[in-house]
């Protein structure tokens, strides 16, 4: 197949989801300046085509390991894509998931791992195991359990975007004492720090997770593969951040077998505001 044609194959909400995360990758490591960063991120999110998405983050350096975790733990694509789109795509998960492989810009301080449970005295000399508590983070317990979690950790409910994946949450929040500066976060069971500190707008808006109505997010997850056309999907993602209005945005994404993919947009309080159902259906 020609490499311009898979560019010109349609995006699906998850590979906009992914590409955006690649360019929190290249930005978190400076190879995006803020004003890039930001206008990329606002492309990517209304990109219609792969090859849109592809040519956002071609440029950017992607270390080869990570390109390596990413073919050895991504499932080869139905259809061929170009190698860029494929980078674009299956990169921007390795980019989230291995917070603990890298540290961003030069910092060689390995990631900081926060482990909540409860572990047997290590004897001397021996490495301290990192403890992960087997947890679905796209159910209601395991919304409910990241909460208390994050509660426990932080000292508050407040974060500036969350996304919640199958095995792993990941999420972005101000210093303590620094407003100006932001820090990426991992939870998989504990809290791991992803690369370094980088820089906060002042007036940058957060969202209270204290406002999440999880018995009604509960019903959207039972609900919701129903209402996007797509009865056998799974949920894939479900992403919380600040919206327009006064009030913050939860999109859930599901993603049937076929990677059919449908959204639906949803108030904190559980009102949903917009189902985007999957094409053809």
């Amino acid at each position: 197949m020609p490499e311009r044609a898979p560019a010109r194959k349609r995006a699906r909400d998850i590979d906009r989801a992914q590409t955006c995360a690649l360019l929190d990758a290249g930005y978190g490591e400076g190879q995006l300046d803020p004003a890039e960063y930001q206008n990329r991120t606002a492309q990517a999110m209304t990109a219609k085509t792969l090859g849109e998405l592809a040519s956002l983050v071609a440029d950017l350096q992607i270390p080869e390991h990570l390109a390596e975790a990413a073919r050895e733990s991504t499932p080869a694509p139905r259809t061929r894509l170009s190698g860029r789109a494929v980078a674009a795509i299956a990169v921007a998960v390795a980019a989230v998931c291995a917070t603990a492989v890298y540290t961003n810009r030069g910092d060689d301080t390995p990631p900081q791992t926060v482990v909540a449970a409860e572990q047997a005295p290590i004897a001397g000399g021996e490495p301290e195991p990192i403890v992960v508590e087997a947890f679905d983070p796209v159910s209601p317990e395991g919304v409910r359990n990241f909460l208390r979690r994050y509660q426990q950790q932080f000292g508050d409910l407040q974060v500036d975007d969350v996304i919640f994946y199958r095995t792993y949450v990941f999420l972005t929040r101000a210093l303590p004492d620094q407003p100006h500066r932001e820090q990426d976060w991992s939870f998989r069971g504990g809290f791991s720090t992803s690369g370094a500190p980088d820089a906060r707008t002042l007036d940058t808006v957060t969202v209270d997770l204290a406002t999440v109505d999880v018995d009604r997010l509960a019903e959207v997850l039972a609900t919701g593969p129903g209402r996007v056309g797509l009865p056998s999907a799974k949920v894939e993602h479900i992403f919380v951040r600040p919206d327009s209005s006064d009030d913050a945005l939860v999109s859930v994404l599901f993603q049937d077998q076929d990677e059919r993919t449908g959204m639906i947009d949803t108030r904190m309080d559980g009102t949903v505001v917009d189902v985007s159902r999957a094409e053809g259906r």
